[in-house]
């Protein structure tokens, strides 16, 4: 079954399971201790096979579309003079706080990108979402340029980053803008 969790997650137990296909396999004693030792929820998407993929294209998809946001505000904070630290700390108070921001944003503003998740594995999982949403009907603008973002990121040659984290966007972000802080960043 596909899983919503990187490394820490792993390690730690607390996968989150997106499972389809079988209910009666799924309802398994043995399987349902195996994802309970494993994970720290479980979700059953139906009996329709790649249900659960789509489940995790589309919490990707999110994810990596918060993270572009993330990314763009945080760039923006300190091109106009914001203390990026501080900048972090009024994000997390508010109703903006995420897990991710909290665990990503010092980590970005210190480049420093270890992968749990790489930015060549988000952008395949949001060019698939974006394909889903077309062959659904949805309008997916935002996520379509997020996705257009780490597509630019995962290519670029002179940053290197596809095998980054994905936060990493954050240095292409910085690249592609025109402001003094970010060419700065650049050449530092």
């Amino acid at each position: 079954a596909p899983v919503s969790g990187s490394k820490a997650p792993a390690h730690s137990g607390l996968l989150i399971f997106l499972c389809a296909g079988s209910e009666s396999i799924y309802e398994d004693a043995t399987v349902q201790s195996s994802l309970k030792a494993m994970g720290k929820a479980k979700h059953f998407f139906g009996t329709e096979v790649g249900h659960g993929t789509r489940a995790k294209l589309v919490v990707n998809s999110l994810m990596g579309t918060m993270m572009a946001a993330f990314g763009e505000s945080l760039a923006l904070a300190e091109s106009v003079g914001l203390d990026g630290d501080e900048m972090l700390e009024v994000i997390g108070q508010g109703a903006i706080q995420s897990p991710m921001y909290a665990l990503k944003g010092p980590k970005m503003l210190k480049k420093d990108h270890s992968p749990n998740f790489p930015l060549q594995h988000a952008h395949k999982d949001m060019k698939l979402a974006v394909d889903m949403a077309k062959e659904a009907g949805v309008e997916y603008a935002v996520t379509e340029g997020a996705e257009q973002l780490f597509q630019k990121a995962r290519d670029d040659e002179e940053l290197k980053v596809a095998e980054q984290d994905f936060s990493a966007v954050f240095e292409s972000i910085h690249k592609e803008s025109n402001s003094e802080y970010s060419k700065k960043r650049g050449s530092g």
